[in-house]
C-alpha cells in the first residue's frame, strides 16, 4: 500500500519501481493537500483504489479545505475515492491494518497500526503535535485522541506524517502535548 502520497508523483513511482513494487491501493490519514497531492496520479498510473475516511470527502473535494489553493499549488479536489466507514475497518484488519481514529487535526483524521509502528498522520509529530487552528481542526477532539495514543503501548514506534520517527514511550516522556497539564487531567 501506499500511504499519505503528498509528494512528487515521479519520485514515488521512481522508489517503487526500483523495488519492483506494485502498490494495491491508497490508504490515507487525513485529506490535506501534502498528503494527498499525487493521489490522482498513482491512481491513473497504477489503476489502483483510494481510501480515505468518510469524514475526510470534504476536505479531499474542496481546495480551500484541503489547503492547495494556500500553498500555490495546483487545486486539488479528488474525484476518485473510497470513503471508509467504522464498519469497514474489518476488512483492513484482516489485511493486517488496524484503523484507529483520532479526530482533531481534521474530523476524519486516522492513524494505521501494522505490527509494532503507527502510522500517525499529523496527530502527533516528534515533540509536537498536528495543528488544530486549519479547516475541521478541534483541540477537545486532539486532546481525546493525545489520550488514546498515550494509553497505547509504549514501544511502539511512530512514523507521522512529517519529520522523525518517535516511540510512543519518548514522546510521553518528552511531549508537551502528552502532558497531563495538556491534556486537562488531574495529576
Amino acid at each position: 500500500m501506499i500511504v499519505d502520497p503528498g509528494g512528487d508523483f515521479e519520485t514515488i513511482k521512481k522508489n517503487l519501481n526500483y523495488y519492483n513494487i506494485k502498490p494495491d491501493f491508497i490508504l490515507n490519514t487525513h485529506g490535506h493537500c501534502d498528503h494527498i497531492g499525487a493521489v490522482d496520479d498513482i491512481i491513473g498510473y497504477y489503476n489502483i483504489p483510494f481510501y480515505i475516511h468518510e469524514f475526510e470527502e470534504q476536505i479531499i473535494t474542496d481546495p480551500g479545505k484541503n489547503l492547495s489553493s494556500f500553498f500555490g499549488r495546483n487545486e486539488l479536489s479528488l474525484k476518485t475515492y473510497d470513503l471508509i466507514k467504522d464498519s469497514d475497518y474489518k476488512y483492513f484488519k484482516n489485511l493486517g491494518i488496524e484503523i484507529i481514529n483520532v479526530p482533531g487535526h481534521t474530523p476524519g483524521s486516522v492513524m494505521f497500526k501494522i505490527d509494532n509502528f503507527l502510522l500517525t498522520g499529523d496527530l502527533i509529530f516528534r515533540g509536537a503535535v498536528g495543528r488544530i487552528d486549519l479547516p475541521g481542526g478541534d483541540i477537545r477532539q486532539i486532546r481525546d485522541s493525545l489520550r488514546k495514543l498515550k494509553k497505547m503501548d509504549g514501544s511502539l514506534t511512530i512514523y507521522p506524517g512529517h519529520g522523525e520517527e518517535s516511540t510512543i514511550e519518548y514522546e510521553i516522556k518528552t511531549n508537551y502535548y502528552l502532558k497531563d497539564k495538556f491534556l486537562g487531567e488531574k495529576n
